[in-house]
């Protein structure tokens, strides 16, 4: 008997130091990444370089190598309040850069103004218009509209397999697309600079782009951002790892579009180079990084949310998403909608490098 008494003390001792080990992991994350910071990438070599740091600006440069260097600063509670419903789209990459408002003119008649009802936006000069069942179409005489309606009203419903839960409000509301022929018409309704491929304002619902051979993958990327964004309130309170890695995913998988520097830098995530998972999620601004780790932060962002959503079973990936939204830490909200094993984003970030490996997610097509 006294044998058997000490076994139990010593089965339930370590019980206990197993569950207070696990308990310590769990929580040692959430008290870590609660410190108030934002991460800005700089310049690295392989595992990235992070500089943590608050801002209160949203304006996105084109960055350069990668390496990760670690700096904290006290929030900064001053400083001028931007808009942050813009972004805007940097010529031949399909990554999206916040820029200032663009004003536009509108046309109300006295009765509108005084009952509050806005009108459409004043069609540009030599543009057709079109209203569809989600969109509202201004595109240059010299483009087919017919078949603008066509490509936009079924790239809409294959966005929806993936994004409805996220933005029911598509029944009633309708985004606004300026579809122009050339750049130069393009910067003249949009007020955009010659740099700018295409700029969407997700505040009023509208996108501005040009008949490039990337508009298609674009406007689907852009479009992701008006119709995910919107779930979580505004355009700053979607995690910029989710928001962006679901406009690249919908920008491949819907819209088509493979950029080259997407494939490279899967690649490279493959054989086993990218950011910690922990540091990917916390970064909140791209101000400062080099174009090398942008792209790599954006591949590494598509390829996590296709994991995401490969894995899920049900609404996994949407419970994750709203649990987000509430204020919860992402592994605090992984491990609340998906379970076991993604008990803490070093699991996940286990799982998902093993499947990245053995070649599962790779996002390039042939």
């Amino acid at each position: 008997m006294d044998i058997i008494y000490r076994l139990r003390v010593i089965f339930w001792f370590l019980v206990v130091l197993i569950w207070g080990i696990y308990l310590y992991q769990y929580i040692s994350e959430d008290l870590e990444s609660s410190k108030n910071q934002k991460i800005i990438l700089n310049k690295s070599t392989k595992r990235e370089s992070i500089i943590l740091q608050k801002k209160n600006d949203t304006t996105y440069y084109q960055p350069q190598t990668v390496i990760i260097t670690t700096q904290i600063y006290r929030e900064n509670t001053e400083g001028k309040k931007e808009d942050k419903n813009e972004r805007m789209l940097v010529k031949s990459e399909g990554i999206s850069l916040p820029q200032e408002i663009y004003k536009e003119e509108r046309i109300e008649s006295e009765i509108e103004k005084n009952i509050g009802i806005k009108k459409a936006p004043k069609i540009p000069d030599g543009f057709n218009f079109k209203e569809t069942r989600h969109f509202y179409i201004y595109a240059e005489k010299d483009i087919d509209i017919n078949e603008i309606e066509s490509k936009l009203e079924t790239l809409h419903g294959e966005m929806m397999l993936d994004l409805i839960a996220f933005s029911p409000w598509t029944r009633d509301e309708k985004v606004s697309i300026y579809l122009a022929s050339t750049a130069q018409k393009y910067q003249e309704i949009s007020k955009r600079p010659p740099w700018s491929g295409g700029a969407a304002n997700l505040r009023e619902k509208k996108i501005y782009l040009y008949k490039s051979d990337e508009w298609f993958g674009i406007l689907a990327h852009e479009l992701t951002h008006i119709y995910f964004d919107s779930f979580f309130g505004d355009y700053d309170k979607s995690p910029l790892w989710l928001s962006e890695g679901m406009a690249v995913y919908i920008q491949v998988e819907r819209g088509g579009s493979h950029p080259l520097w997407l494939k490279e830098n899967l690649s490279k995530i493959k054989e086993g180079s990218g950011y910690n998972l922990s540091d990917l999620t916390r970064i909140k601004t791209l101000e400062d990084a080099d174009d090398k780790s942008v792209k790599l932060w954006y591949a590494e962002s598509y390829s996590l949310v296709f994991f995401l959503l490969k894995i899920q079973r049900g609404d996994n990936f949407y419970q994750f998403c709203k649990r987000i939204k509430e204020g919860q830490k992402v592994s605090t909200a992984l491990f609340r909608a998906y379970g076991k094993p993604y008990t803490t984003l070093a699991a996940l970030e286990s799982v998902w490098r093993m499947d990245v490996r053995t070649g599962n997610i790779t996002g390039m097509r042939e």
